[in-house]
């Protein structure tokens, strides 16, 4: 395969190469957000690598940092977190993902090992490509998260933060929505609760998520953009309209 190869996104070039999951000109108040957001989380180790092909077309990126930082909710101390890894659609099977890990997993081999969370859901990434590239489950958490882990040295592994249900517990009335900037593509489904709370005559609370602490401490392992009503929590997915009212059906039974 030929390629021009990985590049190491930082402050100074971001802007150049923007955010590789979205394009489209209705993201671009979640693009600049999650732009200023990297450049905050740089400083602690944040890191973002993007690689092009031999037409100079961005083919996929991977997230990841220190794992005391990590803004799932996980306990990954001295581990190197993976928030995602993403290849464009048409270029699947031609070895970006392993390409971009590999580097990944370069630049953390003083660590314990690397980790992330995985889903069978979609917005978070599959388990059976990391699984392919040694990583194995260590841990699962409700409703359908798992976490994994690639060891390069014996050490306490990583962990979920547990206590889903009494964190979800504590936003008791109608719909709460946490969100943060490290999704650039949820303005899209913030407005769309906000519409189908007014029209169902549902009250709804959006709570910005700030800092990796508050992210870590969410009521389900995503961290970054967690849905509750009355309590209990009912996805971490993107939606539109026809999906939360699927959601609030069949899960919130309204």
């Amino acid at each position: 395969m030929n390629r021009i190869g990985v590049i190491d996104i930082n402050p100074e070039n971001i802007s150049d190469y923007g955010i590789f999951c979205v394009f489209q000109d209705e993201y671009c108040n979640g693009i600049k957000r999650k732009i200023q957001w990297f450049k905050k989380c740089y400083k602690q180790g944040l890191r973002m690598k993007t690689v092009q092909d031999d037409q100079k077309e961005l083919a996929g990126f991977i997230e990841y940092l220190p794992g005391e930082y990590a803004w799932r909710t996980v306990n990954a101390k001295g581990y190197t977190f993976i928030h995602c890894l993403q290849i464009r659609r048409s270029k699947v099977r031609r070895g970006y993902g392993s390409l971009l890990l590999n580097k990944c997993l370069e630049e953390a081999k003083d660590t314990n090992g690397a980790a992330i969370v995985t889903s069978s859901k979609p917005y978070v990434n599959d388990k059976r490509f990391f699984q392919k590239q040694g990583f194995k489950k260590t841990a699962t958490a409700p409703p359908y998260f798992e976490l994994l882990v690639k060891q390069f040295k014996e050490a306490p592994l990583p962990s979920f933060i547990n206590e889903w249900e009494e964190r979800a517990a504590k936003y008791k009335d109608g719909l709460t929505v946490m969100y943060s900037d490290q999704c650039a593509v949820i303005d899209s489904s913030l407005n769309t609760i906000k519409d189908v709370a007014k029209e169902l005559n549902i009250p709804v609370v959006f709570q910005k998520i700030t800092s990796h602490k508050e992210a870590q401490l969410a009521p389900s392992p995503y961290g970054v953009f967690n849905v509750i009503y009355n309590g209990k929590f009912l996805t971490h997915e993107i939606v539109n309209k026809r999906k939360f009212l699927y959601i609030l059906r069949h899960r919130a039974r309204i």
